[in-house]
């Protein structure tokens, strides 16, 4: 049952047929897991917090740099030096502090991430470090939970919505299948070496929120089995089908393989 204050807060996008009440209920029941509070985490933070999803926990074990502050909007110049996640849940907190939110100032590694896949509905990337990626993308689909992918560089962004595991959705690509070995970091340079634009990865997070809320609502049309590519030098939005595939280093290997 939601109180005056929900109704208040929440009328917006309640009042939608697609939301409604019940919905909002199922935001408000919802456990999210964001991994990077960087360019990407700060929309998505921002966004699901005033959305109301009820437990959010944040994981980061980088601090603040004052070169961050060009795209992490959800932070300030004094706050340079200090812990990403501890700031961004201050930051959710202050929006919405009817919800609950947890940080991890630690890195997600072998030892802790299947317990934190597990315990959150939906997980989402939104870190630039390839390893970790890697081990997020195959713990989701071990563990039979969705993960919301972005990236960015550049004026270059991509978004996509891994299920492989979870019911319904038998089939479709895991993160592997997309993606099926760690680049090499000469051939990808991240935003330190090549830059960065903003409000491309402004966009691409709200889209990561967007996509997270409508799984958690069961809203059948996902980016699952679709990879979105933005161009953001001319406005360009390209859609990519993507296919499981039968000789997927993490589909076809049980989970005591990969942890």
């Amino acid at each position: 049952m939601l109180n005056d204050k929900d109704l208040e807060r929440y009328a917006r996008q309640a009042i939608m047929p697609a939301i409604g009440e019940d919905g909002q209920k199922k935001l408000l029941a919802a456990r999210v897991l964001v991994v990077g509070a960087g360019g990407l985490g700060a929309p998505v933070i921002l966004y699901l917090a005033a959305a109301g999803i009820g437990t959010i926990t944040i994981i980061d074990d980088d601090d603040i740099s004052r070169s961050d502050l060009n795209r992490q909007i959800i932070y300030r110049d004094g706050d340079v030096g200090s812990s990403k996640s501890r700031h961004a849940a201050n930051a959710a907190s202050a929006l919405n502090p009817n919800i609950n939110i947890s940080q991890l100032a630690v890195r997600l590694n072998s030892g802790n991430v299947e317990q934190l896949v597990t315990s959150h509905d939906v997980v989402i990337d939104c870190t630039d470090n390839a390893e970790t990626r890697y081990l997020m993308g195959d713990a989701a689909h071990h563990c039979g939970r969705p993960l919301v992918f972005g990236g960015a560089v550049r004026m270059e962004g991509q978004i996509s919505v891994f299920q492989s595991s979870v019911k319904g959705h038998f089939g479709s690509p895991c993160y592997r299948c997309v993606f099926p070995s760690i680049p090499d970091a000469k051939q990808t340079p991240g935003c330190s070496e090549a830059g960065i634009l903003g409000p491309v990865v402004g966009l691409v997070g709200t889209l990561q929120a967007l996509e997270t809320i409508k799984l958690i609502l069961g809203q059948p049309r996902t980016l699952t089995g679709r990879l979105l590519l933005i161009e953001g030098s001319g406005s360009d939005f390209i859609e990519i089908q993507t296919k499981a595939r039968f000789d997927c280093s993490c589909c076809g290997k049980p989970a005591k393989d990969i942890f």
